[in-house]
């Protein structure tokens, strides 16, 4: 049965179909999570929108610098118009038809159950939502999954190393993501609900203090994005002058306080093997020092919703 993955992330959206490049490599389409209410004086195309329950919507690449945004950190947002209108985006940027078809998304996990879980798919599969063209999106045939997440991370890192007994091992994931360190646990191979945490401390929360920090030095502001070209260089060109910030101590800082967290989940939860995922790893992996290591899964950025995919194939 065809079947494509979703990741709805706090900073970008990641989606799956099992397709690959013409290297070989997995193909994964990716855009901000970003969305807003359409306003026809906006400059957008017709077909660019997506109409959920009668109000319409712009997602993903085309809303960069629109206001007024919806702010996907906002506990309401998954289920959401604006979730839906991201999600319908991701796949037709993805070119799937859910129709008859298999969707797999994903949920924070410390917000993730079973009965929830099933209140999002009857959700879903009532909504009345179309594309700008007027072409109609039905879910009503489709067979919704939900899972945790982290959950992806595990089913991509015991693909990549078939040699691991997962059934005979307790294991803790770590997922740094952009808003977001979720962390889950399965213990011989069950995923355990009671277990799971989620912390507002993702690689997001770096970005904001470089972006403080530049503010304080130079009297003006930058966006996040902005700040980001900061981590692993001293100096950015901005409006064709350089400017030059040292981000070693604030990288630190953060670091050693994600290391205290993980470092208390793993001890608590007296873990056989600890997998770390999520795209926040790029930065954190060379200086953060824990207590016991952590093996980091290939493709951490995408790992979640290639497992995700994983997941409803089997």
């Amino acid at each position: 049965m065809r079947t494509c993955a979703v990741d709805i992330g706090f900073g970008d959206t990641k989606v799956y179909c099992g397709n690959k490049d013409a290297d070989g490599e997995d193909l994964v389409v990716s855009f901000p999570t970003t969305v807003t209410r359409a306003i026809e004086s906006g400059g957008f195309t017709s077909h660019s929108s997506v109409t959920v329950d009668g109000e319409r919507y712009y997602a993903g690449i085309d809303v960069k610098g629109e206001n007024p945004w919806f702010d996907p950190r906002s506990s309401d947002f998954v289920g959401a118009g604006p979730w839906t209108a991201v999600l319908v985006e991701g796949l037709r940027a993805s070119k799937f038809n859910p129709y008859k078809a298999i969707v797999v998304l994903g949920l924070p996990a410390q917000q993730y159950d079973k009965r929830g879980s099933e209140e999002y798919v009857q959700a879903l599969k009532r909504k009345r939502i179309a594309t700008g063209n007027g072409i109609p999106i039905d879910f009503s045939e489709t067979e919704i999954r939900f899972v945790p997440q982290g959950f992806g991370i595990f089913l991509k890192y015991i693909s990549d190393n078939h040699h691991i007994d997962y059934k005979s091992l307790r294991i803790a994931v770590v997922d740094i993501g952009y808003h977001t360190i979720d962390f889950v646990s399965l213990d011989h191979g069950k995923f355990i609900n009671q277990d799971a945490r989620s912390y507002p401390l993702g690689i997001s929360t770096l970005f904001e203090q470089v972006a403080g920090e530049f503010a304080r030095r130079y009297k003006c502001f930058i966006p996040l994005e902005r700040a980001a070209q900061f981590i692993g260089n001293s100096q950015i060109e901005l409006a064709g002058e350089i400017y030059e910030l040292d981000t070693s101590e604030i990288i630190n800082e953060y670091a050693a306080q994600i290391a205290m967290l993980i470092n208390n989940y793993l001890e608590r939860k007296s873990v056989d093997l600890g997998v770390a995922g999520g795209g926040g790893i790029h930065v954190l992996k060379k200086v953060t020092k824990l207590k016991r290591k952590l093996a980091i899964v290939r493709n951490p950025e995408n790992a979640n919703v290639i497992g995700f995919w994983m997941y409803g194939t089997r």
